[in-house]
């Protein structure tokens, strides 16, 4: 398989008697192509070539590559996210070439295992109660998540999940290989370093693909870990699975935490993710565990709901209740007043000027708005339509709501009277707000605060209503991030109009199984993943790409800007229906083409 832009083909060539030895199913080797030299992947050996072909050789053995195992898994990948093999034989590969490598990490293990916890390191020292069970008699270790098929381990933003990690890590003792995934770099480095003090031979993804290739370590990383070199899997556990920076970005927009399940499942090894919140594609991934519920409640910060429907739209987005908190010091240096208000991407909202309750879509519950030109509401998710007036009282007087950070850091500087800073794209050395008591920005401010006194969401109806299907789940992650920077003993704050809603219900309740039963439940009757299948097309080639994916089996809908949405009951109908449509198109087209399986901005 040539690593070229453009071509997606794979090609026969003969293996030199020197370098016969050296070649396996992954090796990077350097092969002739229309009169140049590329890099390419062995991608199979002990090919019989057609009669009458006469196959060029090899050229030179560049270094080592994925294995044959991770090659087959990439296959798949390619085919389940529609994108092109090369491209994630490339994520798989070290970073930089790899002629040989260390020796297995075994010999320098410690004797003792990490983990194997006993009753002191269940959570509070109780059990796991399974499927939403009240909890067990006998507290068990945390081997019990381990131990039996694809699990799901719910926990509070505020709960120690490092003995999580210590009975993932105790797996590898034996010559085998862990795998532990992290949402981000930052956290997959404190990960590791703390499993290096405790003397637990570690590979960090991607610096040190060669250590993890030789075996006997805990690998850790983020992201692009799923595809590292773990000879003898023994374990996977993935952290925060419910966040969606799994995803790559990039065409095939695969899921990470899918990836190692899929590797898990093929090597016959226990594979764990843990969340606050996990979604409904997980819950019918695996089977559930968490705490009994005075333990999960003590996880979760206390949530308080501010209800904003007795405000004039016009009042701003300050109420009397985050005034209060402001006046009384809920902020200070290091441990700051976090005040979260997301521009990027929001829907303009409407709101009542009667009753204050949000517009809101009756079908699908996103929010609704007025078509420049056109006297009705309109739901940009789902289409449906509907007069000019609240659901709620029946008024026709509607007001925007258009809130600004650069103005609130004005209104809160003079309301609170202390230091006030924004977190912004262009603010991003910790120093410019260490001292500050407030601090100010969208949903990225909660990734850069290492700590919080309290936090506080100016207006989350615009994530609760955002025009995706998965909109109220990622609000409630949202909700479970602050809740970790504020710890068990802190504060967050929600203002709102929708206080009834799911999500504001579950974190106030600190019980994410309400928001999980009401989600799928929805999902259920719009037929929305896991119960179909979605990707989302966009070409600059409307007239040639549309037909050919009707002709497909697909039901297409338009997305708009030379986008289609396209559905099927299931991933696996999904992929070969994208194969097959677009293994037909002509090869300029299929260039323009972008393919992202389950898009996570529907």
């Amino acid at each position: 398989m040539p690593e070229v832009a453009g071509i997606d083909k794979e090609f026969d060539y003969s293996v030199p008697a020197d370098l016969d030895n050296l070649i396996a199913i992954g090796t990077s080797v350097r092969v002739p192509l229309h009169g140049r030299r590329v890099a390419a992947w062995v991608v199979a050996d002990r090919v019989v070539p057609p009669p009458g072909v006469r196959l060029l050789a090899v050229r030179a053995v560049r270094g080592l590559g994925p294995a044959p195992e991770v090659v087959e898994l990439a296959r798949w990948a390619a085919w389940r996210w529609a994108g092109r093999l090369a491209t994630v034989l490339r994520a798989s590969s070290p970073p930089r070439l790899v002629g040989s490598l260390p020796r297995t990490a075994v010999a320098n293990a410690p004797t003792t295992p990490v983990g194997r916890l006993g009753p002191a390191g269940a959570i509070g020292g109780a059990s796991f109660a399974a499927g939403g069970a009240a909890g067990g008699a006998e507290p068990p270790a945390w081997a019990e998540a381990f131990n039996g098929p694809p699990t799901v381990v719910r926990l509070g933003p505020a709960a120690d999940r490092w003995p999580l990690v210590e009975e993932a890590a105790s797996l590898a003792f034996g010559g085998g290989s862990v795998l532990v995934l992290c949402p981000n770099v930052t956290d997959a480095g404190v990960v590791g370093e703390r499993l290096r003090r405790r003397r637990v031979p570690v590979a960090l993804m991607p610096e040190q693909w060669p250590e993890a290739a030789a075996g006997g370590r805990v690998v850790v990383g983020a992201r692009g870990a799923a595809w590292a070199p773990l000879p003898e899997l023994a374990a996977v556990l993935v952290l925060d699975g419910h966040d969606d920076a799994y995803k790559e970005e990039r065409n095939p927009c695969w899921s990470a935490w899918e990836v190692a399940a899929r590797r898990a499942e093929r090597a016959g090894a226990p594979c764990v993710v843990a969340s606050p919140c996990p979604t409904v594609e997980l819950l019918a991934w695996g089977r559930l565990l968490h705490p009994p519920r005075p333990i999960e409640r003590s996880q979760w910060p206390v949530v308080e709901v501010v209800d904003r429907r007795g405000d004039d739209p016009r009042s701003g987005l300050v109420s009397e209740r985050l005034v209060g908190l402001l006046r009384a010091g809920a902020g200070e240096s290091g441990r700051p007043l976090v005040c979260v208000l997301n521009r990027r991407g929001r829907a303009r909202l409407l709101a009542c000027r009667a009753c204050g309750a949000v517009v809101r879509c009756h079908v699908c519950a996103s929010a609704m708005v007025q078509r420049r030109g056109s006297d009705q509401l309109s739901c940009s998710h789902c289409d449906a339509e509907r007069p000019l007036l609240c659901a709620d009282c029946g008024a026709t007087r509607l007001s925007v709501l258009r809130p600004g950070v650069t103005r609130l850091v004005e209104e809160l500087g003079a309301l609170a009277g202390v230091e006030v800073a924004e977190v912004s794209s262009d603010v991003t050395a910790e120093a410019e707000w260490a001292a500050a008591s407030i601090v100010v920005g969208t949903e990225a401010v909660l990734h850069r605060v290492r700590r919080a006194g309290a936090v506080a969401f100016l207006e989350i109806d615009q994530e609760l209503t955002a025009p995706r299907y998965r909109a109220a789940e990622q609000a409630l992650a949202l909700v479970a991030r602050a809740g970790r920077l504020v710890g068990a003993r802190g504060r967050v704050v929600i203002q709102t109009r929708l206080p009834e809603h799911d999500v504001l219900r579950a974190a106030a309740g600190a019980d994410p199984g309400l928001l999980a039963a009401a989600e799928a439940e929805r999902r259920r009757q719009l037929q929305l993943p896991p119960h179909s299948a979605l990707a989302l097309v966009s070409t600059s080639a409307v007239e040639e790409v549309r037909p050919v994916l009707v002709s497909a089996g697909l039901a297409v809908a338009d997305f708009g800007s030379g986008s289609f949405l396209v559905r099927a009951r299931d991933s696996a109908t999904l992929a070969d229906a994208l194969g097959a449509a677009t293994a037909n198109l002509d090869p300029a087209v299929r260039a323009t083409l972008r393919v992202e399986v389950d898009p996570s901005r529907v």
